[in-house]
């Protein structure tokens, strides 16, 4: 039987199972993936702010009923870092949600998803998790990948590319914090706050232009909601179930997907810059993988 601790207030945190957290992550990429392009599809239709709106207010919805229907509560036990959590969060889904409207759906999705290597990188300033050397040097190895895709002539660089990069590093905050509060709070007032916060952070924007969504397009946006109501609840516990520098590395399965979908979708096709570029960031956190925790809770 797997040992558990109470902390806070009736909330109970799990020691680490990295095998259980593994398959928590595939979840979520699969949904995050299968969410990136139905927000590029959309795109056209409906701004950031509508696409935010309509996603944060789905999964605020669904868990909140969850939660009812189970007797949990959804109290913020750490305020503090639940907000830094949200607002980090919200500001990387901004950024990255702009640049998939602007650039291939692959290209965007592989800058946004250093947020493991800056997890890593991070994660032992912020929380003190232990990063060893050689985790800092994959990071060192993702950023020339990165300078590929941003910046491939190494003259120019594309600034649309850098806003889903910036997507990435804001989101691995949002990760670190997640990390930490699984000390006091449960997966499910996370994924609670963090949606009904970007609610609040969109509804004044979005507002005025909802009498004007056809009928496709907010069945689109709903399936945003779905597709990021499951991926978030993935990853949120994911990182609630082991390492946050090692499980990160199973997320890079969300860019396999999405670019699936640019290619079948969209017709698109990414440079040979970007393809080099993806294979270092995409390789350096795989082999994040080889450097598993050595704690298991699960026998």
């Amino acid at each position: 039987m797997t040992e558990q601790t109470s902390i806070g207030q009736g909330h109970i945190a799990p020691n680490d199972s990295p095998r259980v957290a593994v398959l928590w992550m595939i979840f979520g990429s699969i949904s995050f993936g299968t969410m990136n392009a139905l927000v590029k599809w959309t795109s056209t239709e409906a701004d950031v702010w509508m696409i935010i709106l309509v996603r944060s207010a789905v999964i605020a919805f669904a868990v909140a009923g969850y939660a009812a229907a189970k007797g949990l509560s959804l109290r913020a036990n750490d305020p503090r870092t639940m907000l830094l959590r949200c607002a980090v969060g919200l500001f990387a889904m901004i950024l990255y949600f702009t640049a998939l409207s602007r650039i291939p759906i692959g290209q965007a999705v592989t800058l946004q998803y250093t947020a493991p290597l800056f997890v890593a990188l991070l994660s032992g300033t912020i929380i003190r998790e232990k990063v060893s050397p050689s985790v800092a040097g994959l990071v060192v190895f993702a950023f020339v990948g990165i300078v590929l895709i941003v910046s491939p002539d190494l003259r120019s660089i594309e600034p649309d590319a850098l806003l889903a990069l910036g997507s990435g590093l804001f989101a691995a905050l949002a990760y670190i914090y997640v990390r930490e509060l699984r000390k006091t709070d449960s997966a499910s007032s996370v994924v609670f706050w963090f949606a009904a916060f970007s609610v609040a952070g969109s509804f004044f924007q979005a507002a005025p232009d909802i009498p004007d969504l056809s009928l496709e397009a907010a069945a689109a946006l709903v399936g945003i909601g779905v597709g990021a109501g499951c991926g978030q609840v993935g990853i949120t516990m994911a990182y609630h179930q082991a390492n946050a520098a090692w499980v990160s590395a199973f997320s890079y399965l969300t860019v396999i997907v999405a670019t699936f979908y640019g290619w079948l979708i969209f017709g698109e096709t990414l440079a040979l810059a970007d393809w080099i570029g993806g294979i270092l960031i995409v390789g350096s956190g795989i082999a994040l993988v080889f450097m598993a925790p050595s704690g298991d809770s699960q026998h």
